[in-house]
């Protein structure tokens, strides 16, 4: 897992993260780890690896290209809340969630006047009232947070959530050539994985890019639209 600027974390970092995400495993409790890694970072951002602190660039710039594409949005797995504010402020009625109360609670206290609606939720189980519900869907590095043996049920949740004509917006690590040697998480995806997670949704885009500063990390801009209602 890369810090803000995308640069591999510190071995202690890594350590610690990796300690957290096996103990929870080892409990049943596969996600916990989220909410002990927010909620002992003492509001230190530097403390949460993928916490850029500004919307992150390929988001922006893949929104900017898609003017069509308004409404309603939902940011899974909300982190510290830059993507969901920009969403906000580019327009969209925004909902913004996480599976940590820590989080959520961060969220607030950095934007206390915002728009958006920050809520504790959980991928696995969301509300029923989200289903069939949101015109863009954003996903930006939690499938490669999500331990694989629950990730096909959190992924196969994505789908449902969206409107008829919604979009959905991934973002993460590719597994792919150039997939460095080191202990998860994260635990980048496959190309192959992504297209047979959303079978049910027609595939817009597919990008490959690396950071400047890890040009050595593959990672996928990958898009997809609901031409119809999957729960129809």
């Amino acid at each position: 897992m890369d810090d803000m600027f995308g640069n591999p974390l510190p071995e202690e970092a890594r350590a610690r993260l990796l300690k957290l995400s096996e103990a929870a495993e080892a409990d049943g409790e596969p996600l916990r780890w989220f909410e002990e890694l927010y909620s002992t970072a003492n509001r230190e951002s530097a403390e949460i690896p993928w916490a850029r602190m500004e919307p992150h660039p390929k988001m922006v710039e893949w929104i900017a290209g898609q003017p069509q594409i308004q409404g309603k949005a939902l940011v899974v797995g909300c982190g510290l809340g830059d993507d969901s504010e920009w969403l906000s402020l580019a327009g969209f009625q925004v909902t913004a969630f996480d599976i940590s109360q820590s989080s959520i609670n961060w969220c607030k206290e950095r934007f206390p006047n915002s728009e958006v609606d920050y809520i504790v939720g959980d991928l696995l189980n969301p509300p029923k009232n989200w289903l069939n519900t949101f015109d863009l869907v954003v996903e930006i590095h939690i499938l490669q947070a999500i331990p694989e043996s629950i990730r096909d049920m959190a992924a196969n949740q994505l789908p449902t959530l969206l409107s008829t004509g919604g979009t959905l917006l991934c973002i993460g690590r590719l597994a792919g050539f150039q997939t460095p040697i080191e202990p998860a998480p994260p635990w980048p995806v496959s190309r192959t994985w992504l297209e047979g997670r959303f079978t049910p949704l027609k595939p817009t885009s597919f990008q490959r890019f690396s950071f400047e500063e890890t040009p050595s990390i593959d990672r996928y801009q990958a898009s997809w639209c609901n031409e119809s209602n999957p729960l129809a």
